[in-house]
Order: C-alpha cells, then structure tokens, then sequence
C-alpha cells in the first residue's frame, strides 16, 4: 500500500509515515459520510451555515501551528504559510455571508404566466484530491462551498503533507460541523480510481497536475460525473512599452518566486517589449539575484527548497534540455545550500520554440523571458501555450489592456496586478489548464444541480 512520507525538504529528514487506508475502513468510511449527507441536504442553508465563524475562529488561532507543519512537509516560507491560513479563513467570512441568498429558489414568470422556480440542490458526496503546495487554502477553497451547498466532501490530500491535512480534519472535527460531512482519507491512485466509479461518489474535483487531471476527467466521463479541474498554468505577464516597471518589479518578481516558485498561477512566461528590454532585463536581474536562499523557518529567507527531490530534478532536466536546444541563463544564482532541495533562481532567455520551458510548465524558482516588437506578436506569444489558466498586462493605457485581456486566452486576466485568487471571484483556467470554477457564487454551485419546477 502507498505510505503518505512526512519529508522535510530543507533538513531532507523524514518525521512521519502513514498508510494508505485499508479498504474495509475506506467503505465504511463512505456508508458513514452517504449517510450524513443525506441528512445534511435537508437542513436549511442557515443551518448549514452555523459552523463557518467558529472554524474561522480555529484557523486563526491555531494559523501559528499550521503555518510550522506546511513549512516543515514542503518547504513553504512559514511568514507565507501562515498568510494561507489567515486567508482561508476568508472564506468562512465570504460563504457565511453570502451563501444563503445564493442558494435560495429562484422564481422567473414566462410570457404565458407559468411560474418557474429554479432549486439548487445538492449532488451528494464529491470526492476531492489535492496538492500540496497550499494544503489548506487549496483545500477549503474547494470544501467549504461543496459543504455548505449540501454536499459532504471527501478529501484525498498529497502524499508529502499527511500532517498538515490531519491538523486541518482535526480543525473541522472542532468547529461544530457534523461528523462524516468532512472526511480525509489516504488512498492509492488503484483506490482513486475505484472511488470514481463508486454509485456514492457524485462528482470529483482535482487540483493538481495535467497528467492527474487528464486521467480523472476521463474516469468521470465514463461514469458520467461532473469533474472540476484546476490544473497546471505558465502564465505570460506581459509588460507594454509605457508599464512603470519601478512601481511594479517587486510584485512581477513576487508573483513568480512566491511559494519558492511552486504555485499554479505564478507568472512564469515575462513577455516585454523590445523598447524597454534591456532595463527591464536589468532591474530583473537586480532584484533576483537578492533573493536569499535558506531556512524556511528563518526571517530572512526569500526562496526555500522545492518540496520533494524528484520536483528539483525535473526542474533541472527541464532546464538543461531548454539551454541544450538553445536557450540562454541570463542569470542564475551560484551559490545554493548544500542540504534541502534547492534550486537556484535562474532567468532563462532566447527560449527556442519546441523546448521544454517553451512548451511545459516550470514548476519553481525559474523565469523564461522573452521580448516581442508589436501588441500582435505579445497576443500571439501570449497565447502559444497549451495552458490557459491567469494572465497579467502592465500598461498605463487602460484601454490597450482591456483590448488585449479581451483576446488572451485564459480564464483570468489582471491588469497591472499579479495574477492571484480572490473568495469573491471565480478561479479557473481553459485549455489544458481544466475546467469548472471555483470560489465565489460559482463555487457554490460547481456542485449543484439546478432543478426547474415548472408551475410551482
């Protein structure tokens, strides 16, 4: 069976092991949670609502302790980590306030006179699997909403971070929620597989990376479930010729390097403009080679290890192969910490069409900068990838920004912001970034049927 590893990236000791679930708990955990959804769909959405302020409460008491097992399992920075608890209790304060109107019937009178009520009902339980890079903003984002409209959830986290996904089971076993609607299990990708298929599974969402995703919307399809995907992204940040680059280089850099480089919507393609390409190559390269690398624990660090070794040699492999097709290191660190699984930040440039970084995801500390001479040949840049998830545009002219977000391909565009998710606002990508929506009210309703009573 497959052993959930508590590794700590940094120290590259490990501090837990756990098993996989046997397969007699795994069905009696199910029989449990089918049983109190069934009992949760009735209750009114008030009702439903009623634990939201006390697991905000407990996120923020207890964000200190979580914040330390994130940074311990992967490597996350822990000023960052305890800033992903904080905000995920945002989204107690959002679904609480905002989840009953959203879910109410909704009446519409056709020209005949005949009365139509819309219902937003509940599936039934959905099976969730995670990744480890926010382990509980990535998974509350998804679980409070799918609970909230009537569903239970049941959450299959990462293999590296078992600790972290049992403090946060623990917080909702606390805060008033009833038992089963919210259950963690470790499950081997054989026990994934055979979920899906299971009548009690409703539906399935994943976080995680394409190849992951590819698979389980195709398990859904042929079990005829509906899936919501969030998957990989290289986002392109596109910096016009008249973009106040002073005023905005420091969240660019933040947006690619936050979570050690680790994050899915992280500007990771830096489009610019050939008239301003060499001082934005040199402010880049200023402020990259600041970056310190160490200690996640310690004030001071700005970049810490990739969360598992085999993550670090990708990323080298996908390098490499890059500069052996053509590529140049504008800039890259020397000198990197001889423990932990780091790699040093690096600006890659002249990136060949058909290589690696041109083509995949770089999931860490590495920035692929290109230059483009017209509005046209950045669109068209900008939407070379297979991916499609956020996108950023940092010029003074409104109007050019909104005429270029109108075209991109993506499902998310900022305009001299970086690229991030917001409670109130629905995140997703197209392409082979996935598909379905969460937060806001369409993270509500992800999980929804919408039943029409016709005269009612």
């Amino acid at each position: 069976m497959k052993t959930f590893q508590s590794l700590n990236p940094y120290t590259e000791e490990i501090f837990g092991s756990y098993p996989a679930m046997e397969e007699a708990a795994l069905q009696k955990q199910l029989q449990d949670m089918l049983a109190a959804q069934k009992a949760w769909r009735q209750v009114s959405v008030r009702t439903r609502l009623a634990f939201l302020p006390k697991l905000a409460a407990l996120l923020q008491a207890n964000a200190d302790d979580l914040a330390l097992l994130a940074s311990k399992e992967m490597g996350k920075l822990l000023s960052h980590a305890k800033a992903e608890v904080l905000k995920s209790a945002t989204l107690c304060n959002y679904y609480f306030a905002e989840a009953e109107t959203l879910l109410q019937d909704k009446n519409k009178v056709l020209e005949n006179g005949t009365n139509i009520r819309l219902q937003y009902q509940p599936l039934g339980i959905v099976l969730g699997i995670f990744p480890w890079n926010f382990p509980f903003w990535q998974v509350l984002r998804s679980a409070i909403p799918t609970i909230v409209s009537g569903n239970a959830m049941l959450v299959k986290p990462a293999p590296n971070v078992p600790q972290s996904s049992l403090a946060l089971q623990a917080i909702l076993e606390q805060c008033g929620l009833p038992k089963y609607l919210f259950q963690t299990s470790f499950l081997s990708e054989a026990q994934i597989a055979q979920l899906i298929a299971e009548p009690s599974i409703a539906a399935v969402t994943l976080t995680g990376s394409e190849k992951a995703g590819a698979a389980v919307a195709s398990l859904a399809a042929a079990h005829t479930k509906p899936a919501v995907l969030e998957l990989g992204g290289s986002d392109p940040l596109l910096v016009m010729p008249d973009a106040d680059i002073e005023k905005h280089i420091d969240q660019m850099v933040f947006s690619r390097f936050q979570n050690n480089g680790q994050s899915c919507v992280a500007a990771k393609r830096f489009l610019v403009h050939a008239s301003i390409y060499e001082k934005f190559s040199e402010l880049l390269i200023q402020k990259v080679s600041a970056l310190r690398l160490g200690n996640p624990l310690e004030n001071g660090t700005d970049i810490g290890p990739q969360a598992r070794k085999d993550l670090r040699d990708t990323l080298a492999a996908q390098v490499n192969e890059t500069i052996a097709a053509g590529a140049t290191i504008l800039y890259q660190q020397k000198n990197i910490p001889a423990t932990g699984y780091f790699y040093p930040p690096t600006i890659l440039t002249n990136i060949p069409v058909g290589s690696r970084a041109f083509e995949e995801e770089l999931f860490g500390p590495v920035v692929s900068l290109y230059t483009f001479e017209s509005t046209q040949e950045a669109i068209n840049l900008a939407n070379a990838s297979k991916y499609g998830l956020g996108a950023s545009i940092y010029t003074e002219d409104k109007a050019l920004a909104n005429q270029v977000a109108n075209v991109l391909d993506s499902g998310m565009v900022y305009i001299n912001q970086i690229v991030k998710s917001d409670v109130r606002i629905p995140f997703g990508g197209i392409k082979h970034s996935g598909f379905g929506r969460e937060l806001g009210p369409e993270g509500l309703y992800a999980f929804c049927q919408v039943k029409a009573v016709w005269g009612g």
